[in-house]
């Protein structure tokens, strides 16, 4: 079985997959404090409640948060006794044609991944998470850039940090787009600054490219904008973990799968 962990910098993203089948999906904060021994246990227990007897072959992970990623590494050899992959553009499968391909995210590599074995291309992965990211992957499948915007969480908390008098709010369709009170104020412009945010960028994507593309939601806050954005064609809450499980079918080896 192939165990694969998303480390982001708010939450932490964990799937055990029998060949192309997840089994069981987990969701942790992202502690930076917890030490490895403290991962390790806490994994242990989490892949008991497996629907199946649980054997690690492959441990792969993404990270974005160097300082979780350190002690989650050192635990894999003691509780699960495999030495774990760390996903890098050099084993990515996939052509990064970036100036800087190792400035990619792991997380960004693994959805383009996922993405080259899953769905029509050219696509775009709009992944909703600490930052808002944009991900082209072209018709032959290679990783030719993207859009780093801030999060819908980030900007709103900004905004209510930096006006004494605003707060937080939900994040959710409001009944009207005119608010009669502040809430209802913030609730609007929040939404449709992120709505518009979305079209607008894929709008200009798909006139650079000059072509129709196929757009997957993940992250999230996906399902929520896609309700909004008919440039979305589907919502897929495991695509980073599926882009790390194919990493760990092929066995991090660089050639296809």
């Amino acid at each position: 079985m192939n165990l694969v962990i998303d480390i982001g910098n708010t939450i932490i993203k964990t799937g055990l997959f029998k060949k192309e089948k997840m089994l069981l999906r987990g969701t942790f904060s992202t502690h930076p404090d917890k030490e490895s021994d403290e991962w390790g246990i806490l994994l242990k227990n989490w892949l008991e409640i497996s629907p199946e007897k649980t054997c690690i072959d492959i441990v792969v992970i993404s990270s974005v948060a160097q300082s979780a990623l350190v002690p989650i590494r050192k635990a894999m050899p003691r509780y699960f006794r495999v030495s774990p992959l760390e996903l890098t553009h050099k084993i990515a499968g996939i052509p990064i044609l970036c100036d800087n391909p190792e400035e990619v995210g792991a997380d960004r590599i693994a959805n383009a991944v996922a993405v080259k074995s899953m769905y029509k291309m050219p696509a775009v992965v709009v992944d909703f998470g600490t930052a808002t990211t944009f991900d082209v992957i072209s018709e032959r499948g290679e990783y030719v850039g993207g859009v780093i915007a801030p999060g819908i969480r980030v900007a709103s908390e900004s905004l209510w940090q930096r006006a004494e008098r605003l707060f937080p709010v939900e994040f959710k369709k409001p009944d009207r787009v005119i608010g009669k009170n502040t809430t209802a104020n913030l609730i609007s412009g929040i939404f449709y600054t992120s709505v518009g945010m979305v079209r607008e960028i894929l709008d200009r994507i798909e006139k650079e490219i000059g072509q129709e593309i196929n757009v997957i939601a993940t992250g999230g806050w996906g399902r929520v904008i896609s309700l909004e954005c008919e440039k979305i064609k589907e919502v897929n809450p495991n695509l980073t973990l599926q882009g790390l499980n194919f990493i760990a079918l092929r066995g991090g080896k660089h050639n296809g799968r």
